[in-house]
């Protein structure tokens, strides 16, 4: 029975995408849709929609046409946070209807990568999709991030509130920009299944590393390049920062990640 996982926070800059990266890491043969105004992924191998007669996505393919597995569909979103709320959400539901159609063609574990502003729009259409999808075969999950700003946790509480009916709930509660409240935290989760990401002060060289890479690039760094470019003394620094930082984030995307791929 095929598994989509849905990496939610309506709040941007809360680390999302890094969670989403990581459990690209741990389950390699996932597909990836990606909701953005942009494409940020870019790590990971695009993929096209196949399309039919009615504009349906029928299969992920690779530029030559061939199929793939781990890799990237990005869905732009163009709807503005103010067309969104002017609407009462119209803007952005006519702009879900292909992701929509994409998860009915799922046929082995995906992730779903929702930007900002868009995952309230998408959880709620899902709330009344559920019990089709799952009489189609495929079970939904929801990992939503977790961050000491009042508004993402507020919003955290939200999205697991709806969407408690319907999918088996996780929560990375990420510390990466300060420590969540443990009792509001506890409040806000209910019996979603957390995971703590610790903080960590990384360097801004570090930083530029793991923009230009994302996580896999941790394990492709070279320290011979990296010291070509900074000092021996630094680059040590820095490899032994972000190897610490793929660990953590591999750590907390686990169980997940496991719920993923036993479908």
């Amino acid at each position: 029975m095929p598994r989509i996982l849905l990496v939610a926070q309506e709040t941007g800059g809360v680390g999302k995408s890094t969670i989403t990266r990581g459990l690209a890491e741990a389950v390699p043969d996932a597909a990836i849709l990606e909701i953005e105004s942009t494409h940020r992924l870019t790590e990971f191998p695009s993929l096209v929609a196949e399309a039919g007669a009615t504009g349906k996505g029928r299969s992920a393919k690779g530029p030559s046409g061939e199929a793939q597995t781990g890799g990237v569909r990005h869905f732009p979103m163009r709807a503005t946070r103010e067309a969104i709320e002017a609407s009462g959400g119209k803007a952005a539901r006519a702009e879900l209807d292909p992701v929509i159609n994409a998860l009915y063609t799922a046929t082995g574990p995906t992730l779903v990568d929702i930007g900002a502003n868009t995952s309230a729009s998408l959880l709620g259409i899902l709330a009344d999709e559920a019990k089709s999808l799952r009489e189609g075969g495929i079970e939904l999950g929801l990992v939503v991030i977790v961050a000491a700003e009042a508004g993402a946790l507020a919003d955290a509480g939200k999205l697991l509130h709806g969407a408690k009916d319907w999918a088996a709930r996780f929560v990375v509660a990420n510390a990466v920009r300060g420590a969540v409240d443990p009792v509001i935290l506890k409040r806000v989760v209910g019996d979603a299944t957390v995971a703590q990401l610790r903080g960590f002060d990384l360097e801004d060289k570090a930083r530029e590393v793991l923009a230009a890479g994302g996580l896999r690039g941790i394990v492709k760094l070279d320290r011979a390049g990296l010291a070509a470019q900074t000092s021996p003394a630094e680059a040590g620094r820095i490899l032994r920062d972000l190897t610490a930082f793929r660990l953590a984030v591999m750590e907390v995307v686990k169980p997940a990640a496991l719920w993923l791929v036993q479908g």
